[in-house]
């Protein structure tokens, strides 16, 4: 999943890129999704996988 992806799964516009951003943070925090390249510190081009892959 990515910031870009996430927007247009639930349709979020992309001026809102924000709200996905913040969504992103939430399921990371509540440890649901894991970085995919957790060495990676490229915020702009992240990739998120679920926390069992």
């Amino acid at each position: 999943m990515t910031n870009v992806s996430l927007r247009k799964r639930f349709s979020i516009e992309d001026k809102n890129y924000s709200v996905a951003s913040r969504i992103i943070a939430d399921t990371m925090n509540a440890g649901l999704v894991k970085p995919h390249d957790p060495e990676s510190t490229s915020r702009k081009h992240a990739k998120y996988v679920p926390f069992w892959a």
